[in-house]
Formats: structure tokens, C-alpha cells, sequence
């Protein structure tokens, strides 16, 4: 599925697709209960679903029972493809824009702030 698919997410499915990453192979009611917090009714989570699985990001194993769901996209991949596509949409490609919004807007920790100056020191190298 990842090869060289283009991913395209929308709000909702990334919230599915978490939920999906985070239980492994849940069941329907498993899935609503994990974004329960937004308040979508058990039809609605089954039509996100069918959508994801009508992009092939998702399959439902229907011959267990209940059927279980899983992703059959990595969260590795899909988080890669998303960062690529706002590089590129929002900051124009321009890395170093990004990174100083990103820093300037966020508190950082001690901790954080010394990972990401391990990250562009590595980098660097």
C-alpha cells in the first residue's frame, strides 16, 4: 500500500487512523469508544471507516466476529507524507521556515530543546 501511494487524509480520518494505530485490530465499538471525545455516533465511525477503506488505508477482517479493522498504512508513512505535504503546501518547501514557526510558537522543554539541537547537530554531520 505504501509504495508510492499519495496519502490525503482529512481531519476526521486522522482521528480514525490514530485510533486504528493506537488499539492495533479493534472492533467497530472499540473504535467509537476511542473517539468518543468528538462525539460521533457508532453509524457515522462504521462510514468513516468505509471511506478509509475505499482509499485502501483500511481493511476490515469481517470473517471474525465481531470484525475486526486495521490499518494498512504505517504511522511512520503516513505522518512522512503529511509533513511532506505541508512543507511544500504551506511553507513552500522552505525547511527552515517551517522549523522557526514551529519553534516559535510551541514552549519547548530543557529537554525537547536539547533533542532537536542533537537532531541539527546530526544533521549537520
Amino acid at each position: 500500500m505504501e509504495n508510492n501511494k499519495k496519502l490525503s487524509f482529512s481531519d476526521v480520518e486522522w482521528h480514525i487512523m490514530n485510533a486504528l494505530w493506537k488499539l492495533g485490530e479493534p472492533t467497530l465499538s472499540q473504535v467509537v469508544e476511542a473517539v468518543k471525545e468528538f462525539g460521533w455516533t457508532k453509524h457515522a465511525v462504521f462510514s468513516f471507516l468505509k471511506r478509509l477503506e475505499g482509499k485502501g488505508m483500511v481493511e476490515n477482517d469481517s470473517t471474525l466476529r465481531p470484525s475486526r479493522y486495521r490499518a494498512l498504512v504505517a504511522k511512520e508513512f503516513a505522518v512522512r507524507q503529511e509533513t511532506h505535504s505541508i512543507l511544500h503546501r504551506v511553507f513552500d518547501g522552505d525547511l527552515m521556515l517551517m522549523m522557526t514557526s514551529a519553534v516559535g510558537t510551541a514552549s519547548l522543554t530543557e529537554e525537547e530543546a536539547q533533542e532537536l539541537i542533537r537532531l541539527i547537530e546530526k544533521a549537520g554531520e
